[in-house]
């Protein structure tokens, strides 16, 4: 009877252990079949530069993407905005509605321009592309938005 008791015992330990150890193989292949979205270092460095200067938050995982050399620094950037992150919160809002009342006036700025296209790489990523095509607009707004200010600023000196 005590073998019989022993023998169950040391099959439900080794199912368990195969249970268990078969889940973690599955979960260790789920993060490595997470594909990450290899882009040049150029569009890296702007995502980067976007983030970390000018506050962009991307409508993309960006988790997905390969940072590459830049690793490091993206690590860095997200330690510094865990501690800050609370801060920022009721300027960001009233920044949107400032943001808001100013765009109105974009559109006679624009009149007689040409609209250049965004650069396209062949055989690039989609989700690069996508990014690309995201930081080219945010750049645009961001900049537009910054000599608008300093054409107010120039007003408001002169006046």
């Amino acid at each position: 009877m005590k073998r019989i008791l022993l023998s169950i015992t040391a099959l439900a330990l080794i199912l368990t252990f195969a249970l268990t150890a078969t889940s973690h193989q599955i979960e260790a292949q789920d993060d490595d079949d997470m594909m990450l979205h290899v882009c040049d270092s150029t569009l890296i460095t702007l995502l980067f530069i976007a983030e970390y200067d000018y506050g962009f938050h991307s409508m993309l995982d960006i988790s997905t993407f390969d940072k590459g050399q830049y690793q490091p620094l993206f690590d860095a950037m997200m330690m510094m905005d865990d501690d800050m992150m609370g801060d920022d919160m009721e300027d960001d809002a009233e920044m949107m509605d400032e943001d808001m009342d100013e765009d109105m006036g974009d559109d006679m700025m624009m009149e007689g321009m040409t609209m250049l296209t965004p650069g396209h790489i062949a055989d690039e990523d989609p989700a690069c592309t996508e990014l690309r095509n995201e930081l080219d607009a945010f750049f645009y707004e961001e900049l537009s938005h910054a000599m608008m200010m300093m054409d107010d600023e120039m007003m408001e000196d002169e006046g």
